[in-house]
């Protein structure tokens, strides 16, 4: 007599079932920490960016109107003052480094408006692509040169990346004098 141990075919779709069922689970789960991760990665960028407008400050004694034609780009790391434009931070939707275009210039009126990262307020920028920054400066009526300046950068849905108070209130993610 032959023993015939092993698994039906019932059995084994059972298994692949409930294999496919917790894959099922597990893998939305998984998106959402790729979005948190790239949104940390946008958040870094960020700062990076706001390291080289301070550094330009610092040596200037003003912020610059245009990100570029005033040389903050020479400050990034491997820049030379108006000869060579330094290496930027990657786009973490794209996998690409940015280029200078991608720093969209946007106006603040009042100094006010630089720190308010209320949802729906002057910060909470849209329209403009996954990984972008838009930067901007204040420069009240009789200034010489502009006396601070605002970061936002821009995450899913192309709208301002939000982080959230202890009450679950949207605050856009800004760096600012």
């Amino acid at each position: 007599m032959r023993d015939n141990r092993g698994f039906t075919i019932v059995e084994l779709l059972i298994v692949i079932l409930i294999l496919g069922v917790l894959m099922g689970m597990t893998i939305p789960r998984l998106a959402g920490f790729r979005q948190q991760a790239r949104e940390a990665a946008m958040k870094m960028n960020l700062h990076n960016v706001q390291v080289v407008v301070e550094e330009f400050h610092a040596e200037k004694g003003y912020y610059a109107d245009d990100f570029y034609e005033d040389g903050y780009g020479a400050l990034f790391p491997g820049g030379i003052f108006n000869d060579q434009l330094g290496t930027l931070p990657t786009n973490p939707w794209t996998g690409r480094q940015m280029d200078p275009d991608e720093f969209n210039p946007d106006e603040y009126d009042l100094e006010s408006d630089m720190s308010d990262t209320q949802d729906g307020g002057p910060n909470d920028q849209f329209g403009y692509e996954f990984g972008e920054i838009v930067y901007s400066v204040w420069q009240p009526e009789g200034a010489d040169w502009p006396l601070g300046y605002g970061l936002v950068g821009i995450g899913r849905g192309g709208i301002s990346i939000r982080s959230f108070d202890q009450d679950d209130n949207a605050v856009i993610f800004v760096l600012h004098n």
